[in-house]
């Protein structure tokens, strides 16, 4: 039986792959993982930052010409504040951090792709040519800086 249910999935992954142009096996697979990625963060994130804000209390909504008054104004508030309050500074190191985990993560899924290396090198051939040097030309000298001047190899 489980022979057959994976035969069976199988065949359905391959007509899915098949009947949509553009997608393949690899770029199937980095969209199921940045998917399950997104759930498996969001899910648990979302429920701290909601009993966190909840044990804090929760104030009653006054309607929206208190939500808006003063909407334009920014506080600026010295580092030695907030950093005195640890919610303060869970909310904004937590929302400034994640924002650096999510472009990681999604560098490391598709940055490295066969595609996105194909651009990566028509963009540095293209910028190689235009400075002058060619890229498929290998040179076997370098150079050396020391305290004693620049000394060039060949």
């Amino acid at each position: 039986m489980s022979i057959y249910t994976f035969n069976k999935c199988q065949r359905r992954f391959k007509q899915l792959i098949s009947s949509t142009p553009g997608l393949s096996r690899s770029r199937y697979l980095r969209l199921m993982a940045i998917s399950a990625m997104e759930i498996l963060g969001t899910i648990p994130l979302g429920t701290f930052y909601i009993v966190h804000n909840a044990k804090l209390g929760v104030d009653p909504w006054r309607g929206w010409a208190f939500t808006h008054k003063h909407y334009s104004v920014v506080h600026q508030v010295p580092a030695s504040t907030w950093k005195n309050n640890p919610d303060s500074v869970l909310a904004l190191e937590m929302f400034r951090w994640s924002l650096v985990l999510c472009a990681f993560a999604f560098f490391a899924l598709f940055g490295f792709a066969d595609e996105a290396l194909r651009h990566y090198r028509r963009l540095y051939t293209s910028i190689a040519s235009r400075v002058g040097n060619s890229t498929f030309k290998s040179s076997h000298a370098f150079v050396v800086h020391s305290s004693c001047g620049t000394v060039l190899y060949n």
